[in-house]
């Protein structure tokens, strides 16, 4: 059956020829056949090999030069850290006008409300003992904002326990019931410590103000050189880091270290954002030095 069907297409053709062996009736199709049979176990075995040796020789004559993908990391490189340098010096401005608009303030009225003091004394000790005391209210205060923008700038429990810690008490203090769910079998240097935490700040604010949710989950863990961190919550969704500039600004800080930031988040929820910095991890620390 297979040599006369074989020798019919042969016909048809005016000729065939199988590697070595004419076919020109049925049994040189059924020689030709077989040998096709023969040959499939090893077509099968050298095809993978063969299709990524047809890759590599692809990819050398159609894909960038080496010049080429060096001079696209370098813009790379050069668009992140110009990114990089933007960030920091807006995080400064906040620094100084947080400083200028709050302690500032208050250790100024604070002052002005000690001289008022200091020209009763002898003439109105009762106006004194008030002007003490709101004083001493003023320096609460003041102390309490500057505890604050030391959390912005660096909050101390990262520095002192680490990112899953620090990560447990950002969960701890969110308006949404989050549940971490942490595997650090070390610690990333501070500035990929600091993105990371940030970054879960920023999008488990989001999800709060924008997104409706009521409660998160955080998977954080660490495998094959790569910290990796997702977010989900139950919110209605319809995040888009082209239209947010809270994700756009995740994904600059991201960027500065090489990682990446994927959304998805269809409308109706839920919400799913996956973040991917490649680092190294250091022997875990619990304490500061």
């Amino acid at each position: 059956g297979m040599g006369l069907y074989a020798a019919a297409v042969a016909d048809g053709w005016g000729g065939l020829w199988f590697l070595f062996v004419p076919v020109r009736g049925p049994g040189t199709g059924l020689l030709a056949a077989l040998l096709g049979a023969a040959l499939l176990p090893l077509a099968l075995y050298a095809a993978p090999p063969l299709v990524r040796v047809h890759a590599l020789l692809a990819g050398s004559v159609l894909g960038p030069s080496g010049n080429e993908r060096m001079a696209e990391r370098i813009a790379h490189l050069s668009s992140t850290r110009s990114h990089a340098v933007d960030t920091q010096m807006s995080d400064l401005r906040r620094i100084e006008r947080d400083l200028h608009d709050g302690a500032q303030a208050r250790l100024v009225a604070m002052g002005m409300t000690l001289d008022a003091a200091d020209q009763v004394l002898e003439s109105n000790p009762e106006a004194v003992r008030e002007l003490l005391n709101e004083a001493r209210e003023s320096s609460s205060k003041a102390l309490e904002e500057l505890r604050d923008l030391v959390r912005g700038i660096h909050p101390p429990v990262l520095a002192d326990r680490g990112l899953a810690d620090a990560v447990r008490s950002l969960a701890l203090t969110s308006p949404l019931r989050v549940e971490p769910a942490l595997s650090l079998p070390g610690r990333p240097e501070p500035p990929v410590e600091s993105a990371v935490y940030f970054a879960l700040s920023e999008i488990l604010t989001n999800a709060a103000k924008h997104a409706g949710a009521e409660r998160a989950w955080i998977d954080l863990g660490y495998a094959q050189g790569v910290l990796r961190a997702t977010v989900t919550d139950d919110g209605r969704g319809g995040a888009d880091p082209a239209r947010g500039s809270g994700l756009r600004g995740i994904e600059r800080r991201l960027a500065t270290f090489d990682g990446v930031l994927a959304v998805n988040s269809p409308p109706g929820g839920p919400t799913l954002v996956t973040l991917e910095l490649p680092c190294a991890l250091s022997l875990p620390r619990t304490t500061s030095c």
